[in-house]
């Protein structure tokens, strides 16, 4: 019995381990080929990991954080780049230029190569060992829980919108002083014309005219009078003074 306690008090340490460990999908392709393993590692057609679907070329990130055990060749199956997760050896291949190198931590999701051309594996290999065990090889594909992320799409940039600027406004007129009125042209009025005389009238001046004129004449003729008339008051009154004067007609 002790023997038995010992082996479920094991195998419940294992299922822990294994329930705590989530692995991120490299490639986001589905499973391509299953997981197919009967417990020992040398026996000929078994699987020992999945497929997962994906084109020679594509992006491959790390599947779990640790730290890189191996990078590099691996017989036919090409570079191998295999991290150590808590008690998990987690193997990603074939990848063409391993990033990481041994010794190394890396994040989950961080870049680790580019998946390689191979003609044993359809896409990406995914392998998840006990690493205490040499041959306790699981199944990858329950631990598959978390999706993929894609990367997100690069943020396109705002499309500046260049306003027209409103025309300036003109510049207010003082209080005191008037707004400038439009020169406007003096108008010329034409020259009236010539009054005409009416028909059948005669071109002679008017009465007025001639009331005037014989009123100057009148008065000039009364100054010839007067004159006359003093002159001859004058003579007699030199007769009466000097006898000997002529007569006065």
């Amino acid at each position: 019995m002790p023997g038995h306690v010992g082996g479920m008090r094991t195998y419940r340490l294992a299922m822990l381990a294994l329930v705590a460990l989530t692995l991120l999908p490299p490639v986001p392709g589905m499973v391509e080929r299953a997981f197919a393993y009967s417990g020992d590692r040398f026996a000929p057609g078994l699987h020992r990991g999945v497929d997962l679907a994906a084109a020679p070329g594509e992006r491959v990130e790390a599947a779990c954080s640790g730290r890189v055990t191996f990078a590099g060749r691996a017989g036919a199956n090409g570079d191998v780049v295999t991290i150590r997760c808590g008690r998990f050896s987690v193997t990603h291949l074939p990848i063409e230029h391993p990033a990481p190198r041994a010794g190394e931590r890396i994040a989950a999701g961080a870049a680790i190569g580019t998946l390689a051309r191979s003609t044993g594996h359809e896409g990406l290999h995914l392998g998840v060992r006990r690493a205490a065990d040499p041959s306790g090889y699981i199944d990858p594909a329950p631990l598959l829980r978390a999706e993929r992320r894609p990367a997100p799409p690069p943020t396109p940039k705002a499309t500046v919108r260049r306003l027209t600027p409103p025309p300036p406004r003109p510049a207010p007129l003082p209080l005191t002083s008037r707004a400038p009125q439009p020169s406007v042209p003096p108008v010329r009025s034409a020259p009236l014309p010539a009054a005409r005389p009416a028909e059948g009238s005669s071109p002679l001046a008017p009465w007025p005219a001639w009331a005037g004129l014989a009123l100057l004449l009148a008065g000039a003729a009364g100054a010839g009078s007067a004159r006359r008339t003093r002159r001859r008051h004058a003579a007699r009154r030199t007769a009466h003074a000097d006898p000997r004067a002529a007569p006065v007609p």
